[in-house]
Formats: C-alpha cells, structure tokens, sequence
C-alpha cells in the first residue's frame, strides 16, 4: 500500500509539472532541473521494487555507518584486480624526449622518466576516482594529482570518511599496470 501511495504522488507531481509547461510552436528552453527530475522520477516507478529501494535509499546515508562512526572505503570494491608492472619497463604512449614530458619535467622540476610517468597515469587517474566516488556519494569534496617525484592522487573528502591510503593499479590500456597511491584525506579541502 505504502509503495502505490508512493508512486501515485510521484505520477500526479509528473502531471502536475508537465501541465505547467506552457504551450508553444516555437519550443522554450526548458528548465533541464526540472524535466531531469520527471525523467528520472517516472523511470523510477517502473518496478515496485526500485521505488522500496529509492525510498530506502533517501532515508539512509551511504557516507556514515549506522553507529556515526566515519566510513572506511573498502579498497577491495575499487580494486582492479591486475598485477603491477615495472614503470622501467612499461610502455608508455609518450617518447622520452617528446615535448609533453620535457615541459612537464621542466615545469615540475622532475627527470623525464618521471614526467613521462606522471603525464600518463595523470591521464588515466578518472579510472580510480570513479570507483572511489561511488563509495563517497555527497562527501566528495575534490581531488588533485600531485606533481613531482613521488606523485600521489589525493581524494579530499567531508568528515564522515575515514582518512586512508590505497595503491591503485590501472586497468585501462592506456596505463594498465602502473600504480598510483591514493590518499583520502578528510579535510573538506576544495
């Protein structure tokens, strides 16, 4: 009874706003906040099962454990699952002496085996933070590569996430082997 409650108010407020919407040949830009919701509103009554879990799901933080103690990231969901590699002996998609790792090098005050190294794991760290930022939901604040000789990703995140640190290793092609360490840092920093 709850969920047919649920979806009827949800059904009648996607009526409610379409009918809102003036009438006109020449189409408006829409309010894209407004028609989202609806969109995502009416996918959301297809089954009777996703509206409990949505309904669930808004009444629970996925950020703070039950006991309001900071969650711990569980590195092994973000895991790739790939062995590491020797960065000496990898294959990296820019030349030694190309103009991306001299700049690099030169900018950053670092030898071009490292330039060449941070270029290209900084091309592939979205891998690492998309996996991360499911776990974090609403406590992702920002994140940043740090440059130099011992480069780092650095997820910086809202109190309820337990500070920790993770070697990641690449999956993708492009770095695949390569590892970076990833450090969460709950500072709030942006």
């Amino acid at each position: 009874m709850k969920q047919a409650v649920i979806v009827s108010s949800l059904l009648i407020g996607g009526v409610l706003i379409s009918a809102c919407q003036p009438a006109s040949d020449n189409k408006p830009a829409q309010n894209s906040t407004a028609s989202a919701t609806v969109s995502t509103t009416m996918a959301s009554v297809q089954s009777p099962h996703h509206v409990a879990s949505v309904a669930v799901a808004s009444t629970v933080s996925p950020q703070t454990a039950q006991n309001g103690v900071p969650k711990q990231i569980n590195w092994a969901l973000v895991d790739s699952g790939i062995k590491p590699v020797d960065k000496a002996s990898f294959k990296y998609p820019f030349a030694l002496d190309s103009e991306p790792v001299k700049a690099y090098a030169e900018m950053y005050h670092v030898d071009n085996e490292t330039s060449r190294y941070n270029l290209t794991v900084g091309m592939a760290v979205n891998e690492v933070l998309s996996k991360v930022l499911d776990q974090l939901g609403t406590a992702y604040v920002s994140h940043e590569l740090t440059a130099g000789k011992n480069s780092a990703f650095v997820i910086h995140t809202a109190q309820q996430i337990a500070p920790s640190q993770y070697t990641y290793v690449f999956a993708e092609p492009f770095a695949k082997g390569l590892t970076i360490p990833v450090k969460i840092i709950n500072d709030g920093k942006k």
